[in-house]
């Protein structure tokens, strides 16, 4: 049987889809994880796993590109990584301390509408009308089927979540830019290893000491929140964004919090609410308004 073989734009899609169903997936794995370990050594000792099984994929890549270390480019690895993941996973773990889960979910949902700023400032990317329109109606979308948390939030709290944003978002722009002659694989294995040593000496700094896992079940957890939903969403987040603008990739974040709830729904058992199910079609049409022109 022939292999199945998709068109540019359909790898693409494929591409970029899985990347974010996992990223929505480390939100309910990470939500089992903090109750059993510090938020920042969660994030270190994730990412330290997730670049470790990289290690036999990159040794192979890196022999047959004829690569060595010293000719890496570390400099921008090393801003990468203290972007991608050191700055975008302290920042949020901070600020989940003192406000809601779905007021941080609507922050971080902002994320493409700052690419497309920072993508026309330093990239000269051209956003369409209906690239701008699709964005802030997928963001509406969120905002409806998450909804907004009553209550007075800490202003802290709510600071470090959008340098959460922001870091996600320059190291998207900073990433696109560079275009570094490197495997997707490659770029992953090395943000995420140098990111999880920036968290590891934060945490060392600010946090209890560092702690494993109690029971098999967050044994599980948290080897899918460091493999599938790190090492997988990372790469695949890569090879897309190496096809696709960096608005256009970006604009597919505002999936992630309904991966997450659908997720949630199907390990609890709960049953979407209207609100959610209606927000859910506006983020799907937010999204089609946005790849009307790539």
């Amino acid at each position: 049987m022939a292999a199945l073989k998709l068109s540019p734009k359909g790898t693409y899609l494929v591409l970029v889809l899985a990347s974010t169903f996992l990223q929505g997936s480390s939100f309910v794995s990470t939500k089992v994880i903090i109750s059993d370990i510090p938020p920042l050594w969660t994030a270190a000792g994730r990412f330290l796993v997730a670049a470790l099984t990289l290690i036999p994929v990159v040794i192979i890549q890196m022999r047959k590109a004829h690569l060595k270390l010293a000719s890496l480019p570390w400099g921008k690895l090393v801003i990468i990584g203290a972007l991608q993941t050191a700055g975008v996973m302290a920042f949020l773990n901070m600020g989940l301390v003192s406000i809601a889960p779905p007021t941080a979910a609507i922050i971080m949902a902002s994320n493409p509408l700052l690419v497309i700023i920072l993508a026309r400032l330093f990239l000269h990317e051209r956003s369409s009308l209906s690239t701008i329109l699709g964005m802030i109606i997928a963001f509406a979308g969120v905002v409806i089927c998450i909804g907004i948390p009553d209550g007075r939030q800490e202003g802290t709290g709510v600071m470090l979540v959008i340098l959460a944003s922001s870091c996600w978002a320059c190291a998207t722009v900073f990433n696109k830019k560079c275009q570094l002659p490197l495997s997707p694989w490659i770029i992953t294995f090395w943000q995420m290893l140098l990111g999880s040593l920036f968290l590891s000496v934060a945490a060392a700094l600010g946090e209890t000491a560092p702690a494993l896992p109690s029971t098999p079940y967050h044994w599980l957890m948290f080897l899918w929140l460091a493999i599938p939903a790190s090492t997988g969403a990372m790469g695949l987040w890569f090879a897309a964004l190496r096809l696709g603008g960096s608005v256009q990739t970006s604009g597919f974040l505002f999936l992630c919090p309904l991966f997450a709830a659908l997720i949630a729904f199907m390990l609890y058992g709960q049953t979407p609410s209207t609100h959610q199910l209606f927000g859910a079609l506006i983020i799907a049409a937010g999204l089609v308004a946005m790849s009307r022109r790539r």
